[in-house]
Order: C-alpha cells, then structure tokens, then sequence
C-alpha cells in the first residue's frame, strides 16, 4: 500500500503519512452520499481517491507537489 516511483537519478520519491486503504474505503463509504463524489484537497498518494472508486464513487484529488502526482498515478494504475 506504500507506494514508490524512482526517479531517472535512483532516487526515490516516498510519502511520509500513506494511510491505511481499507480505513479509507471505510470512510469514504461513512460519509459519501450513494452516486456522491470524494473531494481529497491534499491527495498524497491517492489512496483516498483509489478508495473511492474501488467503492463506486466519483473521485476529485488535488496535490500541488509534482512528486506525488507520480506516486497517485502508479497507485491508480496499478489498482486497475
């Protein structure tokens, strides 16, 4: 659930508070309306978006540090 992009110099990108995708999905279930959409202002890793689909939500993420753009994208890709 940690996920890790390494960049073209072999370092790597890491995020230091990645949570838990099933305590997610359990939140996001709690408090999104059926058909409602899932607004993460500080995405980090994506996992709240990833929970969100997984659970038939619509899903918003907004992350201003390119470096975890990246992690978001390798976590959504590879929960396909």
């Amino acid at each position: 659930e940690r996920p890790v992009v390494e960049r073209e110099d072999g370092s790597k990108i890491q995020h230091p508070t990645v949570k838990p995708l099933a305590l997610m999905e359990w939140l996001v279930t709690l408090t999104t309306p059926p058909g409602g959409t899932v607004l993460d202002p500080f995405a980090g890793t994506g996992t709240t978006l990833q929970a969100a689909r997984d659970k038939g939500f619509r899903a918003i993420g907004v992350e201003q540090d390119p470096d975890y753009v990246q992690l978001i994208n390798t976590r959504l890709a590879a929960a396909k």
